[in-house]
């Protein structure tokens, strides 16, 4: 039994994680609504010390606010390793990243492809991988691909099924747009399955299927009777982080795991 600092564990991916990890663990759940602010050193202080083994931090993702974003991301971060390395024990530390510090490409991205961050979101995520990867304490970074699943109410697939129960039009940036899809419930396995593997300082790419839009839709046609309506918005294919993601490593770890297929998570969502 572990006892794990989960930060940001009211988010999409936290709400998962906590419930999957509750039942072995002794979780430490910091909350904003009494406080926390894991940009104040003295606040995370609380919480970080030595009777902790791991800490997985979830805050930080993509937000509309801009600065905000930047600063959970770069201060947040700093504050976890700093006050880690202060510790005579060694905490382990699960940084939450993105597949998008790779860019876009044709080629398939692999742990090691060189990185070519364009957003804001991206280049602070992958400056702070760097910073982790240089600090003292046992690491591990996940790069997390395009995460679905039901109450997610962001990203493609939860768009494309709501304008399809709709009734609605779906607009593409562009149709020949290639994605890494993962199922949530499949990231919290993979997450769980690292804590207890003996896998230190090392990065993985999470994700599962790479899904051509064009792919996408005819595949969507066929199951709603071509009720799928959608529009080309001819979006410059550079602009749309396109990519292919290879998550041979990770799946590896998890052996003989069954990872969910989009196809069948759509079917049963739209017909169901």
């Amino acid at each position: 039994m572990k006892k794990i600092l989960l930060i940001g564990s009211t988010g999409y991916l936290g709400k998962k994680l906590k419930l999957k990890l509750s039942k072995n663990n002794i979780l430490v759940c910091p909350s904003r609504k009494k406080g926390f602010d894991i940009r104040k050193k003295s606040e995370l202080k609380k919480y970080l010390n030595n009777k902790i083994d791991i800490v997985i931090n979830l805050s930080g993702q993509q937000s509309e606010n801009q600065r905000n974003m930047t600063d959970v991301i770069r201060m947040g971060n700093k504050n976890i390793i700093e006050l880690s390395s202060r510790i005579k024990k060694n905490i382990k530390l699960i940084y939450i990243s993105t597949s998008l510090v790779y860019g876009t490409s044709n080629k398939i991205f692999k742990e090691n492809s060189k990185i070519k961050p364009i957003n804001k979101y991206e280049k602070n995520k992958y400056d702070i991988e760097k910073l982790y990867m240089k600090c003292e304490n046992d690491y591990i970074i996940l790069r997390i691909c395009n995460l679905y699943g039901r109450d997610k109410n962001k990203g493609v697939i939860s768009q494309i099924i709501k304008s399809i129960l709709k009734k609605k039009t779906f607009y593409f940036d562009n149709i020949n747009t290639t994605k890494n899809f993962i199922f949530i419930g499949d990231v919290v396995c993979i997450i769980n399955k690292l804590i207890y593997k003996n896998i230190k300082n090392k990065v993985f790419n999470v994700g599962n299927e790479n899904i051509k839009f064009t792919s996408l839709v005819n595949f969507l046609k066929r199951i709603t009777n071509n009720s799928f309506r959608y529009q080309n918005k001819g979006v410059e294919i550079n602009q749309t982080l396109s990519q292919k993601i290879d998550n041979n490593l990770v799946k590896n770890i998890m052996h003989k795991y069954k990872f969910k297929k989009l196809k069948n998570y759509l079917i049963n969502e739209i017909r169901n």
